[in-house]
This record gives structure tokens, C-alpha cells and sequence, in this order.
């Protein structure tokens, strides 16, 4: 087991084993049986027989959001800790019974829940289960286990602050979001991982890794019936517990005016830039339309910020826009990266590009290409028996409507220039309401920003939750 970041509201687009034939480019999905166990553990069935394996996702709906104050990186500490050993087997002894199966077992954790994804050949479906009811219910948390997981978690932090890119998109969230939870690091700071030990880590399990808290979805080559019977059998007696569902935080509050803040990084060879504002929750229904217009703008090497900035100017390598909406709240968001000579003028122009688009109706042309791409694209990050899985309870835990996948394509297809527009314009932060966060060198770049921007905020790395 290793420990992942889990992304809940985006799928990887290219997938390698089909869920079943799609006849005149419709999706056809198998359907889905749910149940709700005594204990509160919600569960979801399909059948996909393309191939022999089954796949499970449990979701655990807390993450680092629910790290207690100073205890930042406890839920991926407890996600990451929890495949290393279970039940009557130590950490070597689970790792060689998983392998022995052929399966795999990974854990992770988010900003608002945590996950445990599971495949399995469909005949070793029982002893999966098995194992999996062990790992969830009944892990080790040996001292020295977690102490290995925590020295793991902080080597993982220092190479954040290494890098850049991550550190630019986490000084972007802290400065976002500020006290709100989404503006931490999932993977907490230095300070606070270094004096986390296994009572921690076993507080954190007992309150949070409930069925009362959870939802489990399985997907391949089984009976549902059968399949809702051995769950049953494994996961119906699951204790629940009455404080074990988050009250979640308020939205976070959207920003009044435009802050500029430079990350000052004195060895940084170019300049990173991130901006946007906050936006909208995952189950906005403005959602659909609002990301094919950040698709347009900046989804792909035919976008408009592509074509301004790298095509015609030569400034940088990449550009994108979209939406990271989460369960509460989310932000829109533009990144990119230069020469730290020419840092002004890519972020003066990619913040005239984004404005312009906000103000004005897309393309129809470009509007019709995204939406073939959108449709086409679709059916790949619903075809697997994983990918399935990880949909049904994503709908599930979001509370989205169950026909969400079914009629996704059709809902692209009806998306005007109109809707477009307006929820571009409803959505994406006007120029003089961002927040601006530019990595770079702050000897270089800080006379010149304030210059053109005004008055700019000087941080170290450090500063951005990444201590």
C-alpha cells in the first residue's frame, strides 16, 4: 500500500480495460444496486463481466480538513498507515498475502474525505475480502509502521519544497482560501507531521473510519446479489459511531479585491504564476457549463491561452484554466510559468486574456470543438470497472443526481454560447478581484510587478503551509 493524493472531482481521461461495449457512440452503464447496511454504511453494485476482476472504492468522508488544529497531515498519515499491517498480520505478511493475490490495495487522502481503492480477481473475491475487511477494520498502527509512514510523508514535503510548481500552487490555495481548511497542504507541515506518532493516528482512525461514514462501491465480474451478501457478511457489523459524520466547514468567502503576493525563491531559474478567485462546490449545477468555458479558455494546446501566450508570443510552455470544485466550496483558477524577464508581461496578458473572455460570448466554432472533445473523451473515464467505481461514489458522496453519468454527454451537447457565457461571467474572477500569487525572484521581479500591479506582498515559502 502507498500513500496517493486523492483527487475525487477529476478521472484520468485515458483508461486501459473496457467496461463494456458502447453501440452508435451511446455510453451504456450496467445497473447499479444500493443498499444501506443497519450500521449506515451506504453500498453500491454493478456488474461488469468484461473482464474477471472486481474492484472496490471505499470512501471515508473525512480528510485533511478534519486534522485537528496543529495536527496538519494526520488524515494522510492515517490513510497511509492503515495498509501497513491488519488484523494477525504484520506489515511484510499483509504486503506478500496482497501480492499472492495478484490484487492491490491503495489508501489515500484528500481535503474532505479519504479513500481506499481495491481490485481483485473475481474468484479470490471472499479472501479479497477478507483481507480488506482486516485493513479497514482492524489495522496494526504498529509504532514502528507509523513512524516509517511518518518519516515517508515528510521526505514527501521537502521535495514539495523543491519543486516550483507545487510550491506556487500551494501558496496560491493558503493565500486563497486563508483560514479556511482548503487552504491547508493535505499532507500538513514539517512541524506538525514530525510530532505526530500512532495514537494520533489511531484518535484520528477511531473517530473518522466509520460505516456510518462511509461509502463502498464494488464493481466487476460478480452477482450483485451475492456481492451485497459477502459484504454484508464482512462489513454489516461494523461498529458505527454517533459523532463520526464532519460537520463540514462554511463556504469560503470570496475575496473583495485584487492581492498580489510574490514567493520569494531566490534560486527559482523562472516564474510561476497562479491566479483565480473562489467559486463553486462540486455539485453546482452551473458546474457542466462553467468548464467548458475554462476549457476553451485554457483546456488543452488549441485553448486561447495557449494561442495568446505560447503561439503568438512565445512567453511560456504551458497554460491552463479550470475549475477545482470541492465539497463546500472550490475555486477557478489559471496557471502558468515564464522567463523571469518577461513575468510582468505574461501576467498582464494572460489577466487581459481571462478577462476577456469573461466579458464576452465564446466562440460558437470553439464552443462546438470542446464539445465534441468533452463527448468523445467521456466514455473513456467511465468505461473501466475502476474508473465506474470511483464515479458511482464520487455521485454518491457529492450528492449529484444519479442519472449523472448517463446523461453527461447529452448535457455537453445542450450547452449554448449563451449558458456558456453567462456562467463564465457568473464564475470566473473579474481581473480586479484575483488573487495573484508569482514565484520567483523577488530581486528581479518585485520592482517591476509593483510598478505596473501596485502594492505586492512579499512571503517566503515557508509561509504557504509548507513548513
Amino acid at each position: 500500500m502507498r500513500h496517493v493524493a486523492v483527487a475525487l472531482t477529476l478521472l484520468p481521461l485515458v483508461l486501459a480495460r473496457p467496461l463494456g461495449a458502447r453501440a452508435a457512440g451511446e455510453l451504456r452503464l450496467p445497473p447499479v444496486e444500493r443498499v444501506t447496511f443497519e450500521n449506515g454504511l451506504r453500498v453500491m453494485v454493478a456488474r461488469s463481466d468484461e473482464l474477471p476482476l472486481v474492484e472496490i472504492s471505499l470512501l471515508i468522508g473525512a480528510g485533511a480538513a478534519q486534522d485537528p488544529a496543529g495536527q496538519e497531515g494526520l488524515a494522510s498519515l492515517t490513510a497511509d498507515a492503515l495498509g501497513r499491517g491488519a488484523g494477525d498480520l504484520d506489515a511484510m505478511a499483509l504486503a506478500r498475502a496482497v501480492e499472492s493475490l495478484g490484487a492491490t490495495i491503495d489508501t489515500s487522502a484528500g481535503m474532505d474525505a479519504s479513500a481506499l481503492q481495491a481490485e481483485f480477481l473475481a474468484e479470490d473475491l471472499e479472501r479479497g475480502l477478507e483481507l480488506l475487511r482486516d485493513v479497514v477494520r482492524a489495522p496494526r498502527f504498529a509504532k514502528d509502521e507509523v513512524r516509517r509512514a511518518r518519516d515517508e510523508q515528510l521526505a514527501g514535503l521537502i521535495a514539495q519544497r523543491e519543486d516550483p510548481s507545487a510550491i506556487a500552487t500551494q501558496c496560491f490555495a493558503s493565500v486563497l482560501y486563508g483560514e479556511h481548511p482548503y487552504g491547508r497542504n493535505p499532507d500538513g507541515t514539517s512541524e506538525a507531521v514530525g510530532d505526530l506518532g500512532h495514537r494520533d493516528v489511531r484518535r484520528y482512525y477511531d473517530r473518522w473510519w466509520r460505516p456510518n461514514n462511509a461509502i463502498l462501491t464494488l464493481v466487476g465480474d460478480v452477482d450483485p446479489a451475492q456481492a451485497i451478501v459477502l459484504l454484508r457478511r464482512y462489513f454489516g457489523d461494523w461498529e458505527a459511531r454517533p459523532d463520526a459524520v464532519p460537520a463540514r466547514a462554511a463556504p469560503p468567502a470570496r475575496g473583495a479585491g485584487r492581492r498580489l503576493v510574490l514567493v520569494d525563491k531566490p534560486d527559482a531559474t523562472q516564474t510561476q504564476i497562479r491566479f483565480g478567485g473562489v467559486a463553486m462546490a462540486r455539485n453546482d449545477p452551473d458546474l457542466l457549463a462553467a468548464n467548458v468555458g475554462a476549457t476553451i479558455l485554457g483546456g488543452g494546446f488549441s485553448s486561447i491561452l495557449i494561442d495568446e501566450l505560447r503561439v503568438k508570443r512565445s512567453l511560456t510552455y504551458s497554460a491552463s484554466s479550470r475549475y477545482a470544485a470541492s465539497l463546500v466550496g472550490g475555486d477557478f483558477r489559471v496557471g502558468t510559468f515564464t522567463k523571469t524577464e518577461t513575468t510582468v508581461e505574461t501576467l498582464a496578458l494572460a489577466l487581459d486574456v481571462v478577462e476577456r473572455f469573461r466579458t464576452a460570448p465564446p466562440d460558437p466554432a470553439a464552443l462546438a470543438k470542446v464539445q465534441a472533445y468533452l463527448r468523445g473523451q467521456f466514455p473513456l473515464a467511465v468505461e473501466t470497472a475502476d474508473a465506474l467505481a470511483s464515479r458511482l461514489t464520487e455521485i454518491e458522496f457529492y450528492g449529484l443526481p444519479r442519472d449523472h453519468l448517463a446523461t453527461f454527454r447529452g448535457r455537453v451537447a445542450a450547452v449554448t454560447v449563451a449558458g456558456a457565457a453567462r456562467a463564465s461571467a457568473a464564475h470566473m474572477t473579474p481581473a480586479g478581484a484575483m488573487t495573484i500569487v508569482v514565484l520567483g525572484r523577488a530581486a528581479d521581479v518585485r520592482a517591476p510587478l509593483e510598478e505596473r500591479f501596485g502594492a505586492v506582498t512579499v512571503v517566503d515559502p515557508e509561509d504557504c503551509a509548507l513548513r
